[in-house]
Parts: structure tokens; C-alpha cells; sequence
């Protein structure tokens, strides 16, 4: 989406996003409860997953908070006498905020490969 022309009808880039974006929370949310509860002993599972939960949805405050501000400060210094609330003064804000996603996303995948590699096999119960 950081490098979509809004000219470009809708199927292009922007529908191909909307489809896959869905995908990625409930992919994640999903291995990462497995894995609090492969790293838990039994009786404190429900513990762990409490806390993950709760850690999951204060890391989206944050997340669409910083997002946010990205975007609104990009947007007010957007050069030019064009007004902040036009759609190319809001690209600009738009595309700095794809960006710092796709860099987020770059740093997660390399801190997650870099700490399941020595998690083992998930779903195999060790008492």
C-alpha cells in the first residue's frame, strides 16, 4: 500500500491488501498462544494466556496510537500550499505510515526467527 497510485482502480494493489491484512493478527495470535502454552506448565497455562491477551490488545492501543501520530505529523508537513485535509496532503501521511509498518514487520520477522529456532515442536506435551 506505501507504493499504490490512487489513481489505480481498486483491484490493482488495494483489494490484493484488504483480502491478505486479515490474515496476519489471526495468524499470529493464534501460533503465539500455542507457543505461551508449549513454554507454560499445565496448571498455569490459563495465566499465560491471560497475560498474552492482555499484552496483544495494549500492543494494538499502542500500535494504532503511534501509527496515528505518524500519520497526522506527516500530513501537517506536507510541503506545498495544498490543503492538509486533501487527499495528496493525506497520502503523504498514509504512505509514511505503511513504510514504518513494513519496517516493523521486517524487525518482527527477524527477532521471531531469531527466537522460535530454539523453541522445538509445538503441540507435543512434556509433563
Amino acid at each position: 500500500m506505501a507504493v499504490i497510485n490512487p489513481q489505480w482502480p481498486y483491484w490493482y494493489m488495494a483489494f490484493i491488501a484488504q483480502v491478505l491484512q486479515p490474515l496476519s493478527p489471526d495468524v499470529l495470535f493464534t501460533v503465539g498462544l500455542l507457543i505461551i502454552s508449549a513454554v507454560f506448565p499445565s496448571r498455569t497455562q490459563a495465566l499465560g494466556g491471560a497475560v498474552f491477551n492482555t499484552c496483544a490488545q495494549l500492543g494494538t492501543s499502542i500500535g494504532l496510537t503511534i501509527t496515528s501520530v505518524i500519520a497526522d505529523s506527516r500530513t501537517a508537513a506536507s510541503s506545498g500550499d495544498v490543503a492538509k485535509t486533501s487527499p495528496i496532503a493525506l497520502m503523504v501521511g498514509y504512505r509514511a505510515v505503511f513504510w514504518a509498518l513494513f519496517a516493523w514487520m521486517g524487525i518482527v520477522c527477524l527477532v521471531g526467527v531469531s527466537g522460535l529456532r530454539r523453541l522445538g515442536k509445538i503441540g507435543m506435551k512434556q509433563d
